[in-house]
């Protein structure tokens, strides 16, 4: 598969909301845009070129989810460039590291005129997040970017 990197200057940062077409199965680009949490952000000099590792989002959660994946209240996700309640899961098999290219990301159709990036987690939303990763005995990685 041919990829169409973006410029690395437009990378986004650590804890950034982006819309990606996460892979459902291997590596092929999901049929649909969703919002994605940047864990990290990794990049290549010699080939000039730039990776996310990131995890989905999803509107769908039960109580099991609560304290280990960070849930997007109801009255934070329109500051995230986000449509509804949103779960970002946090376990290590719901993460992937995908090329920083218009094949992965990409606003949905209804969100054409918005950014690749829709947004950044608060400090306050940062902190849940570790506190989801510390009860799943994970650690947050250290950004390179």
């Amino acid at each position: 598969m041919g990829l169409t990197y973006y410029p690395l200057h437009t990378l986004p940062q650590q804890y950034d909301v982006v819309w990606c077409h996460y892979p459902e199965s291997g590596l092929t680009p999901g049929p649909t845009a969703r919002p994605s949490l940047v864990l990290d952000v990794r990049i290549n000099p010699e080939k000039n070129i730039g990776a996310l590792i990131c995890t989905y989002g999803t509107g769908e959660f039960d109580r099991t989810h609560l304290g280990k994946d960070l849930i997007i209240l109801p009255h934070e996700y329109r500051v995230l460039g986000l449509h509804k309640q949103t779960r970002f899961a946090l376990s290590l098999n719901s993460r992937t590291q995908l090329a920083w290219c218009s094949e992965y990301f990409m606003a949905p159709e209804y969100a054409r005129s918005q950014n690749v990036v829709a947004g950044a987690l608060s400090d306050l939303q940062i902190e849940r997040m570790l506190d989801c990763l510390k009860a799943r005995n994970l650690k947050p990685y250290n950004s390179q970017a």
